[in-house]
C-alpha cells in the first residue's frame, strides 16, 4: 500500500522522467521533425535510415507508459498535458530504438544484470529512480538501507500492479544508464592541445589600455537614411544562411468567442442551489448521500476536494469556501449558499470531533489471495493482535514482527513504519484507525488492500474537526447562452467569405484578432486554453490551404468557446522568403547605412578631432582583454572593438570600427603582456570540462546531418 501511495504522489516527476531518460531522443525529435513526406506505406509512422516504423509499434511503446500511468495514478483522468507526454514518451522510445542503439551496439554499450542489481538496490549505487520513490537517505557510511526496494522487486512478480511498476522502472533504468555511458563516452573524447590552451589563456590575460572616440548610431535619424528595396534584398542575399526555417510552418489569426454564464444565468443556479439546500436542511438523515447525488462533483474521484470521507480542520474548511463562524458552529448546522470560485456551495455540520492533524503510525499487511481467504488473514491478524496487546510489545517487537509477517514491500523492512502523515492520506479505515484511537493502541482494521495491524506511535495535538456534507452547484452557461455564442460566431464565419471580411467583421464586432505563428504540424497545443488544437493544426496543413482561407467554426473541447481561424502565412522548409524577413531587416540595413556614414566621415582623423567634430564620446579604457564581456563605462558587448584592439600597435590610430552600437576609432596607448607560463595542464583540463558541458548539443547536431528521417506522426495524430 505505501508503494503505491508513493507512486501515486511523485508520478507527475515519474513522467517527466521517463519522457526525458532517452537523453538524447527528445532533442532528436526536434531535430529530425521534416514533416510529411510521400503518400504510401498508410500504416508507417516514420522511416528512419530506410527502416519503416508501424504506427503499431509506436501504439505498443505508447500503452506501456499508458498502463504505468493508469497503475500508479489510480482514479486521476488523463488530460491533455499528459497525453502529450506519453505519446512523447513512446516517440523517443521510437528513436532510442532506431537511431540511438545502432550507435551504442558499434561500441558495445550495454548493462549486465549485476549492473542493473546495483541500480535497483546497491546501498552507494541505487538509482535515482529508486533513491526518490523508496524515499531512501544515506547513512554515515555513505550508503542506503536498500532493504525495502529489493524486496519489492524480489516479489513485484506477486502483485500484477507491482509488476508493471517493476518492469517500467528496469526498463527506464536501463535505458537511462546506457544513454548516460554513451554520453559520458563522447563527453571525456574532447582534448585541448597545449597550443589551443595557451591561446586561451593569452587571450584572458593580455591586456591593453586604449583610447577611443565613439558615435552612436541613434545620433542620426532614421528617416534621414535612405533604404530601397535593392538595400534590403542584397542584405538578405548576404545573410541568407541565418534566415532557414526548420520545419514547414504556418501562422494564424483567430477570433474568440467565449461562452460566459450571464448574469441570468448565475442568479439561476444561484436559486436552484438555494432550493436543494432547502430540501437537504428538511432531511432528516442521508445527509451526505443528498449531497454527492445532487452536486455538480458527483463523481468520487471529483469529491476528492472536499473529502467527504474525512475530518478537516478549520484552515480546510476556509479553504473550500465558508467562514470561521461556520466551522465553529454545532453539529447539524448548514450553511447560507456561499459563491466559491466557479461553483456555488453550502454545507451540513455532520460530525464534530478533536483528532490530530498528523499520526505515525506502523502496520502489518497480510494480503488474501487464492488460498488465503480475508477471513483466514482476519483471524491472523486479531491473533498477532493481542499477542501485541498482552505482552505490550514495544516498537522493536513490533517491527521484528513486520519483517517476519507484513506482506507490505514497501514498509516491511521499515518495521512496518508508514513514517508521519495527515488525515486524508490514506484509505478510509485505516485513516479512522489511526485518527479516531490514541497513540500507544494496536487496532486490526480491513481494507481494500487487505487486513492491517495498525501501532500508533505518536500523534499530533487534537484539534477540533468536522466532517461536512457539501453540495456544489458549477456556475455555467444556459443553452439559451451557448446556442446565442453559437449563432454569434457562425454569422461571424458565413460574413467571412476571404480574409478582408474577416479583418471587417472583427472589427466591426470590437473583436481583436490573436496571432500564433511558426505553428508545424506536430503543435498541439497551439493556442492558450483550446486543448483540442489539433483540429485547427490540421486545418491550416491541409494541402488545399492557401493563404487567407478563413476556417469553418472551431469548438473547444472545453465546450466554452468558438474560434473561427485565418491562414495568414505559409513557410516551407528552406530559407525563409525575402518578404517574411523584410521587417527585421529593415532596422540592421538602417544601422549598416549610418556606419558606412560615420566611416566615411571619421576615416583618417585624430581621436580629439572627431571629438570636437561630431561631439562624440572619448575616454579611456583600461586592463582589456580579447575575451572581455563588454566595455567599461559604456556597457556594450563590441566584439570587433576588442579584436582590433588586441591586433594593433601602440600610438597607432585604428581605421573606423563598425560596432554593434556605433562607430569607433580607438588609439591602444598601452599592452600588458601575459606573465610566463610553462605548464597549461589545469588550463587544458578546464577548456576540456567546459567543451564537456555542451557535448550534448554538439553530439545532436552531428548525428542530424547522417540521419534521413521522415517523421508522419502527424498523419496519425
Amino acid at each position: 500500500m505505501a508503494v503505491l501511495q508513493n507512486i501515486r504522489e511523485k508520478c507527475g516527476v515519474l513522467v517527466i522522467v521517463i519522457v526525458g531518460i532517452a537523453l538524447l531522443a527528445f532533442l532528436l525529435g526536434d531535430f529530425l521533425s521534416s514533416g510529411r513526406i510521400g503518400r504510401g506505406d498508410d500504416s508507417v509512422i516514420a522511416k528512419i535510415n530506410g527502416s519503416k516504423v508501424e504506427y503499431g509499434e509506436w501504439v505498443a511503446n505508447y500503452n506501456l507508459h499508458r498502463t504505468f500511468y493508469e497503475i500508479a495514478q489510480q482514479g486521476r483522468a488523463i488530460d491533455a498535458n499528459v497525453e502529450r507526454s506519453l505519446k512523447e514518451s513512446a516517440w523517443n522510445d521510437v528513436l532510442n530504438t532506431y537511431v540511438w542503439n545502432k550507435y551504442y551496439d558499434e561500441v558495445g554499450i550495454g548493462i549486465s544484470d549485476e549492473e542493473l542489481e546495483d541500480l535497483l538496490y546497491g546501498p552507494t549505487h541505487a538509482h535515482n529512480i529508486v533513491v526518490q520513490n523508496f524515499g531512501l537517505q544515506k547513512n554515515e557510511n555513505g550508503e542506503y538501507d536498500t532493504k525495502g526496494a529489493k524486496n519489492f522487486f524480489d516479489n513485484a512478480d506477486d502483485d500484477p500492479n507491482y509488476k508493471v511498476i517493476a518492469d517500467y522502472w528496469k526498463k527506464a533504468i536501463k535505458e537511462e544508464q546506457i544513454s548516460s555511458k554513451y554520453g559520458n563516452m563522447v563527453s571525456k573524447g574532447f582534448y585541448t592541445p597545449t597550443a589551443l590552451a595557451k591561446m586561451y589563456y593569452e587571450d584572458q590575460t593580455n591586456t591593453f589600455d586604449f583610447e577611443y572616440a565613439f558615435r552612436d548610431y541613434s545620433s542620426i535619424k532614421d528617416e534621414d537614411v535612405t533604404v530601397t528595396d535593392n538595400d534590403l534584398m542584397a542584405y538578405y542575399t548576404k545573410h541568407k544562411k541565418n534566415y532557414i526555417e526548420d520545419k514547414n510552418n504556418r501562422d494564424i489569426e483567430y477570433v474568440v468567442f467565449n461562452i460566459e454564464p450571464s448574469e441570468s444565468d448565475i442568479n439561476e443556479i444561484k436559486q436552484s442551489t438555494g432550493g436543494l439546500r432547502t430540501e437537504m436542511v428538511a432531511l432528516e438523515d442521508n445527509f451526505l448521500q443528498f449531497a454527492q447525488v445532487n452536486s455538480s462533483n458527483s463523481r468520487p474521484e471529483d469529491r476528492r476536494m472536499y473529502r467527504d470521507d474525512f475530518f478537516i480542520n478549520q484552515k480546510e474548511v476556509e479553504t473550500i469556501g465558508f467562514d470561521e463562524e461556520f466551522f465553529n458552529a454545532e453539529a447539524g448546522t448548514t450553511s447560507e449558499v456561499v459563491k466559491s470560485d466557479n461553483y456555488f456551495i453550502c454545507a451540513r455540520i455532520l460530525e464534530v470531533a478533536n483528532r490530530p492533524d498528523s499520526v505515525n503510525a506502523s502496520h502489518i499487511l497480510l494480503m488474501p489471495h487464492d488460498s488465503i481467504t480475508k477471513e483466514m488473514c482476519k483471524a491472523t491478524a486479531d491473533s498477532l493482535a493481542d499477542v501485541l496487546r498482552n505482552t505490550k510489545a514495544d516498537s522493536a517487537t513490533f517491527a521484528a514482527m513486520a519483517v517476519e509477517f507484513s506482506q507490505d514491500p514497501g514498509s516491511k523492512n521499515d518495521g512496518g513504519n508508514l513514517g508521519d502523515f495527515t488525515e486524508g492520506t490514506m484509505v478510509p479505515e485505516f485513516n479512522d484507525a489511526c485518527f479516531a484511537n490514541a497513540a500507544g493502541t494496536i487496532q486490526v482494521v480491513e481494507s481494500q488492500y487487505g487486513v492491517h495491524i495498525i501501532k500508533i506511535n505518536s500523534q499530533t495535538k487534537p484539534v477540533r474537526k468536522v466532517k461536512l456534507a457539501i453540495l456544489d452547484q458549477e456556475i455555467k452557461f444556459s443553452d439559451k447562452t451557448y446556442e446565442a455564442a453559437f449563432q454569434a460566431s457562425n454569422k461571424f464565419y458565413a460574413t467571412s467569405v476571404n480574409a478582408e471580411d474577416f479583418d471587417k467583421c472583427a472589427t466591426d464586432l470590437g473583436l481583436s484578432p490573436r496571432t500564433v505563428t511558426r505553428i508545424t504540424d506536430m503543435n498541439d497545443n497551439v493556442i492558450p486554453g483550446i486543448d483540442n488544437g489539433r483540429e485547427i493544426v490540421r486545418w491550416t496543413f491541409d494541402e488545399e490551404r492557401k493563404v487567407g482561407d478563413v476556417s469553418t467554426v472551431f469548438e473547444s473541447s472545453a465546450r466554452d468557446k468558438f474560434l473561427v481561424v485565418k491562414l495568414t502565412k505559409i513557410r516551407e522548409k528552406g530559407f525563409t522568403p525575402f518578404e517574411d524577413k523584410k521587417a527585421e531587416i529593415e532596422p540592421e540595413v538602417i544601422k549598416q547605412k549610418k556606419a558606412e556614414k560615420m566611416m566615411a566621415e571619421m576615416n583618417g582623423i585624430s581621436i580629439d578631432e572627431i571629438a570636437q567634430k561630431f561631439g562624440a564620446r572619448t575616454d579611456i579604457l583600461t586592463n582589456i582583454n580579447f575575451a572581455s564581456f563588454s566595455l567599461p563605462g559604456l556597457g556594450f558587448i563590441e566584439p570587433k572593438v576588442n579584436a582590433v584592439a588586441s591586433c594593433s600597435e601602440v600610438n597607432a590610430l585604428s581605421a573606423p570600427i563598425d560596432g554593434n552600437n556605433g562607430v569607433y576609432v580607438i588609439k591602444v596607448v598601452k599592452k600588458n603582456a601575459a606573465p610566463e607560463k610553462q605548464d597549461f595542464e589545469n588550463d587544458k583540463l578546464a577548456k576540456m570540462m567546459d567543451m564537456s558541458r555542451n557535448y550534448l548539443g554538439r553530439m545532436n547536431n552531428a548525428v542530424t546531418k547522417i540521419i534521413k528521417m521522415d517523421d508522419r506522426r502527424a498523419k496519425f495524430f
